[in-house]
């Protein structure tokens, strides 16, 4: 269908498609409150951390961070559909279709909630032989946690479409109500004695409210009238790409800490998931970057190769300012920083602190460009990830049994996978177009 001269008026109006252009001063604008937000929704993260910790004690504290990680590793899921559904919102924003929005994510959004449950179940089942390995015999755990894979699962997609179509107020209120509602409900369950379970129930909790804040406002904004394509094909198969990379990125990030459970003492897996919580703080805030950098990235591939290299080299220089102040304050004080964090029951966990921000600081500098590489569809780099994952994973299993042979694993694959990365990103510049505007878009 031809869109020129059309009265339709959810075809692009061809005068304004700059809309997507890299703007520094709209970036910036931007980039504060989502990652604002982000800063806060983390830091009442690490209140659940350092506070649950304490409660819990070094051995029920590693079975509540093993199970998290299970569930780090899961929340790929919902981040695939959340990314696909924001590259789709991303060009819906930048050709002026914002209408049709709405009927995207209700129409998207059933079919993602029918995925959720079934990831639920499935983890049921596949806990069964799980839980002798990690040492994890309790049921109900499981089930919990199960919900909570389910619900963030939904909450990663709604935050996905939320992100593409722009809608950071929305998006920042999200964040932020999660992690507030993270931290009372699950100190208020621990403290009545419920323990690990107290913990999780606090977690399904603060991705319900997520899922609230963020749902509602983005299925409420279709006006009259408003059609979207046919998402279901293009949601199934793009989040299949998407879920290679991310499942493979997630699963170098947390899958240490599985084996640590399977190796190591309770007490000993307790000291080791409490650094690599301090460690993991850099990758996570260089991640804060990839919330903005995504969307912007998604808009900017429709727009052309100057503001695309604009975004790319922006988050590049961020992401490395941060890694390199983060691990050097980590290394300079690594026993305060437990210690502060974790209290004196977890000292022991200082000496590993230093070597695991190493190992954390270089997954960080190549998982800012996978954020750009997922965010501009470009998913050749599953074949690197994936014998990286495959290798790592056949050490640590077979000669695992330290903390330092787990981290001196890490530590050579992500070194590794830096120059790796950044080279297949860079590549991207030479494909993307050289000027103009977002694709003529139909809805019909």
């Amino acid at each position: 269908m031809e869109t020129s001269g059309s009265n339709d008026p959810l075809v692009e109006d061809p005068a304004a498609r700059v809309r997507g252009a890299f703007d520094l001063r709209r970036f910036g604008s931007d980039a504060t409150l989502v990652v604002g937000a982000a800063i806060i929704g983390n830091l009442f993260s690490f209140v659940f951390h350092f506070t649950l910790s304490r409660r819990l004690g070094p051995e029920r504290y590693g079975t509540l961070v093993s199970l998290m990680a299970i569930s780090g590793m899961l929340g790929v899921l919902g981040q695939s559909v959340g990314t696909v559904a924001m590259q789709e919102t991303a060009k819906m924003w930048a050709s002026h279709l914002d209408r049709a929005i709405g009927a995207f994510v209700r129409g998207t959004g059933r079919l993602v909630a029918a995925v959720a449950a079934f990831v639920a179940l499935a983890l049921v089942v596949v806990s069964l032989p799980l839980r002798g390995y990690l040492h994890v015999m309790e049921g109900l755990l499981w089930w919990l946690l199960a919900v909570y894979v389910a619900v963030s699962l939904f909450a990663g997609y709604a935050r996905g479409a939320a992100q593409g179509a722009h809608r950071f107020g929305v998006f920042a209120a999200s964040m932020i109500s999660e992690g507030m509602g993270k931290v009372a409900v699950a100190l208020a369950l621990v403290a009545a004695g419920y323990g690990v379970a107290g913990a999780l129930g606090g977690l399904i909790a603060s991705a319900a409210i997520a899922v609230v804040i963020v749902y509602a406002p983005m299925i409420r904004s279709t006006e009259r009238g408003a059609r979207a394509p046919d998402e279901r094909v293009r949601l199934g198969s793009e989040a299949l790409k998407v879920l290679a990379v991310t499942a493979t990125t997630s699963a170098l990030l947390f899958i240490d800490m599985i084996f640590a459970k399977h190796h190591f003492t309770g007490e000993l897996a307790g000291y080791f998931g409490a650094a690599g919580t301090v460690a993991r703080t850099i990758p996570f805030g260089v991640g804060l970057v990839g919330l903005i950098v995504m969307p912007k990235a998604a808009a900017a591939r429709h727009v052309g190769r100057e503001s695309l290299a604009r975004v790319l080299g922006l988050a590049a220089t961020i992401a490395t300012v941060t890694v390199v102040v983060a691990l050097a304050v980590i290394a300079t004080f690594p026993a305060q920083i437990i210690v502060v964090t974790y209290g004196p029951t977890f000292a022991a966990a200082a000496p590993l602190l230093r070597i695991y921000a190493l190992d954390e600081a270089l997954f960080a500098l190549w998982g800012i460009a996978i954020s750009y590489l997922v965010a501009v569809a470009s998913y050749e780099v599953f074949g690197v990830l994936i014998v990286a994952l495959i290798c790592e994973a056949v050490v640590m299993a077979l000669y695992g049994s330290t903390p330092l042979r787990l981290l001196s694993v890490g530590i050579v694959v992500n070194a590794v996978l830096v120059p790796a990365v950044w080279a297949l990103a860079l590549r991207t510049l030479r494909k993307a177009p050289q000027a103009g505007g977002p694709p003529s878009a139909e809805i019909a």
